[in-house]
């Protein structure tokens, strides 16, 4: 309302009245029909305002950028002459060309809400910053049919932030789904970059307009007004999305090449000060002409080390931002399943930067069950056994929740700079895989040694930890190949080193399950060799929590080529003809695999990995029975009284299969194939302890697996016999292991005469 200075007094205020409806009102005398307030005065900010300002260059601060002097003066003076790109106060926001926020609902029916109260402490700012808006042409004045509750929060520095609860619009907003980047792939852009630079648009949200006919359903009310929203408000469903696409638009194709861009947050980067101060400018150009406006005061020009989205980037990696961690230092033990969830939220946003995070967090999402499902239909036989979301976990918190609690917390605090992605360098994976989880890294070669780029770990299904040991080692390997590192795997020659090896399983297991053979295939479309270093057996080993290597000199490497024919004889032995062909085109043969592996006597047999070659034929001729077969076939003759012994008289059976090879006594034989085998005759002495590697070590296989097992690498007469043995008396095996029952045999059946037996089939 606009009234003329001369009609206006100290005691006279003309208000005007105008009545919209049809039928006579009447306004008795002495009505208050209104209240003035006296107000701080706010300037109409405009654009052609903001272009006549001049604009201070020392607004452009560099920081302690290690950026020459020069260049900084040089790039200052040509930031100073695209001035109008920064916003110079609060209220200073751009207007995004060509771009409108639409809200399309479900259900189109209005909807009020009741206004809420307004702490009295808190009724002038909310006042003043409605006005402030109001000024700026961010909200107006409304009549809208729908309304929606504000809800007042304090910032640190004592401001309000005021924030619209638009929870029921939101459920009724038909979602859009343009995503967000992922942080960790976006970051792995930054490779080889030298310089950075960091520009944060003000209010971003603000600098989009509302799509006219949507606008009214922004509206929001309170004590002091009625109010809707002329730009994009913040919390509506499908703002970020809206941003994103823009942002994405505005510097086009830059992104991701010269430019990341995550919501109002971009960083420019380049390996050399020309590099990064054409492409500065370019961005800066295009965010002019798109109309966005950025905030000098929060913005890092030419840095090698900057904050972007929770992260410190540099030119050695990525670490997570100190002040952000510092925040989890003093975070108070989670009560409830609230507090809980908040918790590992914050410590999941940084998990690629902590090994084994799934596995150390178990105890703590364990608790996470037993609660009804956000979404979906709820299980009728537990309707009066779900838990509570408020109600507090009290003996449900254990010792482990409590260790667990404070070793993510640790882990976070001392977590390691990551190195970026670079693809002329080779990658080497670390997998893991134990009963609590899966695990892996992945690593490059730097010149101060390994470094790793990513970690990643993830929990088992309930249909997953009941795998034997061999095959989660299996899981692990294709698992971190093929899921979670693809991007990075895909099409690049890599290692994967293992002292667990994952495919002695494939190897050595004649049968292959559907799931097997799926994994097999997929593995086999990369190019990568194994190298695997004979160890004591560890079926809990940590193999991420080490950060160094042994010697490579240690290390037994198997070619690409060597995998691939892994594969090819496993399905080869498994699968028809049409089902390996695909295996078969990427190796020409199965004869490039290595002795370690083609007849591993050494895998998974830890006190026979101590033995050397001297011992092992030593302890064949102390044996007495081995010792007089070894003399036979040197002497080519037999002792007296062999038919006695019925140990000697089983293997002069075997005469013909037997031969000495490097000293050491050896069965030969033909597999199905027609090719030689060779099995290393064993001493009784090592007898219990290879059955106990290969039947304990492996998963406690059944009898016929176990045979084949060992039977693939050494030969003694009954051998068949002693591992059933072993097996039958075998504790875990008796105790979880259901006995085979035979089923009742078939008879004849035979009638007397007719319909003596009458038989009905339903259907």
């Amino acid at each position: 309302m606009v009234v003329p200075s001369s009609k206006v007094d100290v005691n006279h205020f003309p208000v005007l009245i105008h009545n919209e409806s049809k039928r006579t009102t009447v306004v008795p005398v002495g009505t208050v029909v209104g209240y003035l307030y006296l107000i701080d005065p706010v300037n109409p900010v405009g654009e052609a305002d903001v272009a006549s300002e001049e604009f201070d260059p020392n607004l452009i601060n560099f920081g302690d950028s290690p950026m020459p002097e020069s260049w900084k003066e040089r790039l200052r003076q040509k930031l100073s002459q695209r001035a109008g790109v920064f916003s110079l106060h609060e209220w200073d926001v751009g207007l995004a060309k060509g771009v409108e926020h639409p809200i399309r609902l479900s259900d189109s029916r209005p909807f009020r809400e009741r206004s809420r109260r307004l702490a009295p402490a808190d009724i002038e700012d909310v006042r003043r910053h409605i006005q402030e808006l109001l000024t700026a042409g961010i909200i107006k004045e409304s009549r809208s049919p729908y309304a929606s509750p504000i809800v007042i929060a304090r910032k640190k520095n004592g401001s309000i932030r005021m924030c619209i609860d638009y929870r029921t619009l939101n459920r009724r907003t038909i979602p859009d789904q343009y995503t967000t980047p992922r942080i960790e792939d976006a970051l792995d852009c930054l490779s080889g970059s030298q310089w950075f630079s960091v520009l944060d648009l003000r209010s971003g949200y603000y600098q989009i307009a509302m799509a006219p006919e949507d606008k009214e359903k922004t509206a929001f009310i309170c004590p002091l007004g009625f109010y809707q929203f002329e730009r994009m408000p913040q919390g509506v469903t499908g703002a970020p999305a809206t941003f994103q696409r823009l942002m994405e638009k505005v510097v086009g194709d830059m992104n991701l090449l010269q430019v990341l861009v995550y919501l109002d947050d971009l960083i420019v980067f380049g390996r050399t000060l020309q590099e990064h101060e054409n492409r500065l400018l370019k961005v800066i150009d295009r965010l002019k002409e798109a109309g966005l406006k950025i905030s000098p005061d929060k913005c890092q020009f030419g840095q090698a080390k900057v904050k972007y989205v929770g992260h410190i980037v540099s030119t050695e990696g990525i670490a997570a931002d100190p002040e952000k961690i510092k925040a989890v230092t003093t975070w108070p033990q989670p009560v409830d399943l609230k507090s809980l969830r908040s918790f590992l939220g914050f410590c999941g946003y940084y998990r690629r930067f902590i090994a084994d995070y799934a596995k150390i967090v178990k105890p703590l999402t364990d608790l996470t069950k037993g609660y009804a499902p956000k979404q979906g239909k709820l299980d009728p036989k537990k309707l009066g056994n779900y838990l509570k979301d408020s109600e507090l976990f009290g003996e449900r918190w254990t010792s482990s929740c409590t260790g667990a609690f404070h070793q993510i917390i640790n882990r976070l605090t001392t977590a390691p700079v990551l190195a970026f992605a670079d693809p002329n360098k080779q990658y080497i994976l670390h997998v893991d895989a134990c009963l609590q989880g899966l695990g892996a890294v992945l690593y490059q070669e730097h010149s101060t040694g390994l470094r790793p780029v990513a970690f990643a770990s993830r929990k088992l299904s309930n249909a997953e930890q009941k795998y034997p040991i061999h095959q989660l080692e299996f899981l692990a390997l294709k698992w971190a190949v093929v899921d979670k590192f693809h991007d990075y795997l895909y099409g690049a020659k890599f290692t994967v080193r293992t002292d667990n090896n994952p495919l002695t399983y494939v190897l050595t297991t004649a049968k292959l399950n559907a799931t097997g053979h799926r994994w097999l295939a997929s593995l086999a479309t990369y190019d990568f060799d194994v190298q695997y270093r004979p160890g004591k057996t560890n079926v809990d080993a940590d193999l991420l929590s080490r950060r160094e290597f042994g010697d490579g000199e240690n290390w037994q490497c198997i070619s690409e080529t060597g995998v691939r024919s892994i594969c090819q004889r496993v399905c080869a032995d498994t699968f028809p003809d049409s089902s390996t062909r695909y295996v078969e085109q990427l190796c020409p043969s199965s004869e490039c695999i290595p002795d370690a592996f083609a007849f591993p006597t050494h895998l998974s047999c830890p006190y026979l990995e101590q033995k050397s070659h001297a011992e092992m034929v030593k302890s064949q001729k102390d044996d007495t029975t081995l010792g007089a077969v070894m003399s036979a076939l040197e002497k080519g003759k037999w002792p007296v009284g062999v038919d006695s012994n019925s140990e000697l008289g089983l293997m002069k059976r075997e005469m013909a299969r037997l031969i000495l090879k490097d000293g050491l006594l050896h069965r030969c034989s033909k597999n199905l194939a027609g090719a030689e085998t060779y099995q290393m005759v064993l001493p009784a002495e090592f007898r219990e302890a290879v059955i106990r590697s290969l039947h304990d070590d492996m998963g406690h296989l059944g009898v016929e697996r176990t045979t084949e097992l060992v039977r693939n690498r050494f030969f003694w007469p009954k051998m068949a016999q002693e591992v059933e043995k072993y097996i039958k008396n075998c504790g875990q095996c008796v105790t979880f292991k259901t006995p085979c029952k035979k089923s009742a045999p078939l008879h004849q059946i035979t009638s007397l005469g007719p319909l003596d037996l009458v038989c009905i089939d339903f259907l």
